[in-house]
């Protein structure tokens, strides 16, 4: 309820009478929903009623509270005397307005609220009881100290963007005194943990879930943040994540990138904890924000990288992945002992397609060997393009033998492959192969260059054929 709103709710309310007059029924049904505890008194501070969240975040029963002092709900008597003198007393002239103090539950745990608190007067005026709406808040120091640790990791430009997502999560766990923070992606009815940080090392990331199975169902069904403090005492007990996990606690907000859903950011724990207060939600909605905006830019980064190492014609990767490929695939079997072998290719009488059907003919038939190259190959195999006509592929794990075979596979599958050039015209196309296998303590530029001069050796051959490679060059 909006503070301008209060005085009118409560005037509508008395207009017939003072508090003592008025139904409980009627106080229910207007205040019973409230997730804020809601505490009515009459004109001497005695309490004459109190809604449901009361009694949870209070500790009290209705009938324990009624006709007490409010400063049974006091941490110190001096705070209830203050607001007696500045607000709570039939001389106040003081409006709906927010303040904070310190409140004590019924086993002695104080804990800081946020409160907004209303003089009721009748139709004459006269001050006829009072009321105060009630919720959990955190310490302003905290509230501003994890806002400054959002602020400072996102403005880390030393941290990847993944590095930022998982200490917003460690944030997330310090400021809501939770034990599980995970960063979903969800399709269909698949949840699947995309980040995460788990106090107890029970989580792991690219662990999937039935969506019905989580919490998080509840936060896609809101389309906002949703919270439950204590879920074995809430209308969710019976939810597959409590009855198989006893999470107790969770408080989670939807994640949108590009205005579609993504998936969620949530926190949780077995164990229950005080009531997620209006602050902790605007916290988790921030969060969500965040991490959404560093997702964005997560994929942006991919793209960006993704495309400086793609061929933009053929869509294979082009020399500088490629290179950078084969120093991986080279270090790899250095260390492990495993073998390697390069295949070094190129289009033979490329430069008649060329000249005879146009650039676009040409082209044409860099993409269709290309889509052909990549199909022949093993999924462990890479295909590149170092340049013009020239391509390579890497085959780990492979012998001299087997990558003559793909080689050949390869000639075979062109030959009988027309290319259709448009207006009745079409070509097959033929290579040459160079075949070379890393040998002990040989560098990636040794290698390659074995297997392009064996590539020669074809081509001075009469082309359209495969060539093994000699050893190292010294």
């Amino acid at each position: 309820m909006k503070d301008d709103k209060l005085g009118e709710t409560t005037k509508a309310l008395v207009d017939d009478g003072g508090v003592n007059s008025i139904s409980p029924s009627l106080f229910t049904e207007v205040f019973d929903a409230f997730e804020e505890a809601v505490v009515i008194t009459d004109a001497s501070r005695r309490i004459v009623y109190v809604n449901s969240a009361t009694e949870r975040l209070f500790g009290y029963s209705k009938n324990e509270l009624y006709g007490e002092e409010t400063k049974i709900l006091y941490a110190d008597e001096n705070d209830f005397s203050e607001q007696g003198r500045r607000r709570f007393n039939t001389s106040s002239k003081i409006a709906a307005e927010n303040y904070r103090v310190v409140y004590r539950r019924s086993d002695g745990e104080q804990f800081f609220g946020l409160t907004t608190g209303a003089v009721m007067r009748a139709k004459d005026g006269t001050v006829v009881g009072f009321i105060g709406i009630v919720r959990p808040a955190r310490s302003t120091d905290q509230s501003l100290d994890t806002l400054q640790k959002i602020q400072n990791i996102t403005s880390d430009v030393t941290l990847s963007q993944s590095n930022k997502i998982e200490r917003l999560l460690r944030v997330g766990l310090d400021h809501f005194g939770l034990e599980k923070a995970i960063v979903s992606r969800i399709v269909g009815s698949q949840y699947t943990i995309d980040y995460c940080v788990d106090l107890k090392g029970e989580l792991e990331p690219l662990t999937t879930f039935d969506l019905s199975g989580t919490y998080c169902v509840h936060t896609l069904s809101a389309g906002e943040s949703v919270g439950f403090h204590f879920v074995a005492k809430s209308e969710i007990q019976k939810h597959p994540c409590y009855t198989n996990f006893k999470m107790e606690s969770y408080i989670g907000a939807p994640i949108r990138l590009s205005g579609q859903l993504y998936g969620t950011i949530n926190f949780s724990s077995p164990s229950p904890v005080e009531p997620f207060c209006k602050d902790d939600h605007i916290l988790i909605t921030l969060l969500s924000d965040t991490v959404s905006y560093l997702l964005y830019k997560k994929q942006s980064e991919e793209e960006m990288k993704r495309l400086a190492s793609v061929d933009g014609l053929t869509g294979l990767p082009n020399r500088r992945a490629t290179m950078e490929r084969l120093n991986e695939l080279v270090d790899q079997s250095s260390r492990f002992g495993n073998s390697l072998s390069v295949l070094s290719i190129d289009i033979d009488h490329f430069k008649s397609i060329n000249d005879k059907w146009g650039h676009a003919a040409g082209d044409l038939a860099l993409t269709e060997f290309a889509r052909l190259a990549s199909e022949v190959g093993r999924k462990t195999d890479f295909c590149g393009r170092i340049g013009g006509e020239e391509f390579v592929f890497f085959l780990p794990g492979a012998n001299l033998e087997a990558s003559q075979k793909l080689g050949n596979n390869l000639r075979k599958r062109l030959a009988i492959t027309p290319i259709d050039f448009g207006s009745g015209a079409s070509t097959t196309l033929s290579i040459s192969v160079g075949v070379a296998m890393l040998e002990n303590g040989e560098s990636p530029e040794s290698l390659l260059a074995r297997a392009d001069e064996a590539m020669y050796k074809a081509k001075q051959e009469g082309r359209d054929r495969v060539y093994l490679a000699s050893h190292t060059i010294n």
